[in-house]
Parts: structure tokens; C-alpha cells; sequence
């Protein structure tokens, strides 16, 4: 298993992360492109694709497959080692969730973990390999009518906070208060990340808030989370 997830940043933010992401991609396979979340009124897939492009292309990447919703259903059954990497961007959460369950998007991800795929998720794409996407709610409307809040669960049982900044630490805390079955959160701010593999490391430029109802604990960069 081989994870990066973001806090949802970009640019100058990620440019560490996003280069170490970049040098675990097999590149002489396509990176396969999931931007389902984005709301394609602002931004439309084509400009959504041209964005990664100018992301990825300087640093070696330049094999590139999208998955849109005319295309998703033909991916449940096709084999993640395909692919070079997988980049999961951000966007609306429950819509995420909600697609991937109902395409079944889910059996190739899953698979993909197993065969140690890496996989970059930004945002709505990190928050869904948390045990639960309900730390979304608080930012996202759920629009899709989401009954069942429970993610991929690859994070050791952890829940994802994106975008964190320090005025978000009194909604956590009433957040952790109104969701008991929420155990433990990692708070990411859009300049770091978790590397999750055998283990759950801070990468990035910034220490992460990992937090629950007994606990609280600023996890510096290169710190190892239990």
C-alpha cells in the first residue's frame, strides 16, 4: 500500500509532495486521472487534465488516462497495474463516495492498494480513504442524498481533516463531540500530507493535528503516526 494524501493544496504547497509522488510512478505506464469530484461548471475536464499535465509533465510524467462519468463503469474490472499511478483530485466528497460505490470504482482501487499502486489523493480524493467521509460534511453539501458515510477505510482507522488551518480546532472538537464513531482524525492543512504505507508519516512542509476525544498531538514532518 502506497498512499499519498493531501491536505487539498497545490502549486507551491505540494511541489515537495507532489515531486516525491512523482518518483514512485512507473512512467513508462499511463497516470490514470480521476478528477469526478470537481465540479465541471468551473472547472471542465479538459482543463482539469491540462492542469495535471502542467503538474506532472516537468517531472517525467507524460502518459495521462481520464476517467469521466461517461467512462467509469469500464474500470471496475480492469487491472490497476495498468497504470503507472493513480491521482484522485478533490471536489465534492459525498458526490466521490457515491460514484465510486455505485461504479463499483471501489473493487479497482481497492485492488489497486493491494498491488501496491501508488496512489495521490487531493482533498475529497485523501478524505476518501479515511474509515469515513462525515469530516467532509461540515464543507461539502451533500447534494447525492449519501446515506452511508463510510469510506475505504486504508488509513489504519483514521478520518481525514482537509484544509486544515488552526481556526478549524473548535469545529474538530465539536465535530469529534457529535460523531462518536469517529475514533481519531488527522487535521491536514494544504501544505503536507500522510504517506500511508506500512505505517502513517507527515510529509510535506508543515506539521499535521492528529486528534480525538482523548487526545491531541501536533505530529511534526517526518513523524510517525501510530
Amino acid at each position: 500500500m502506497v498512499l499519498v494524501l493531501t491536505g487539498g493544496g497545490n502549486g507551491k504547497d505540494t511541489e515537495e509532495i507532489d515531486k516525491y509522488f512523482a518518483s514512485l510512478v512507473n512512467k513508462n505506464k499511463p497516470l490514470l486521472y480521476i478528477p469526478i469530484a470537481i465540479d465541471t461548471i468551473k472547472h471542465p475536464y479538459p482543463e482539469c487534465l491540462k492542469w495535471l499535465k502542467q503538474t506532472f509533465d516537468k517531472l517525467g510524467i507524460n502518459k495521462y488516462e481520464m476517467v469521466t462519468e461517461e467512462n467509469i463503469l469500464e474500470y471496475a474490472d480492469k487491472n490497476p497495474n495498468n497504470y503507472g499511478g493513480i491521482y484522485i483530485g478533490g471536489g465534492n466528497t459525498p458526490y466521490l463516495l457515491k460514484s465510486i460505490k455505485e461504479s463499483r470504482l471501489t473493487k479497482f482501487l481497492n485492488e489497486a492498494v493491494k498491488q501496491d499502486i501508488p496512489i495521490y489523493g487531493g482533498s475529497a480524493g485523501a478524505i476518501i480513504f479515511g474509515k469515513t467521509i462525515k469530516s467532509s460534511l461540515k464543507a461539502d453539501k451533500n447534494e447525492v442524498g449519501l446515506k452511508d458515510f463510510n469510506a475505504l477505510n486504508k488509513a489504519y482507522g483514521w478520518d481525514i481533516w482537509c484544509h486544515y488551518i488552526k481556526e478549524d480546532y473548535k469545529t474538530i472538537q465539536e465535530f469529534l463531540s457529535e460523531n462518536k464513531d469517529v475514533d481519531k482524525l488527522i487535521a491536514l492543512s494544504e501544505r503536507n500530507a500522510i504517506l500511508v504505507s506500512k505505517e502513517i508519516e507527515i510529509i510535506g512542509q508543515e506539521p499535521a493535528l492528529a486528534i480525538s476525544n482523548t487526545f491531541r498531538k501536533t505530529v511534526q514532518v517526518g513523524e510517525i503516526i501510530n
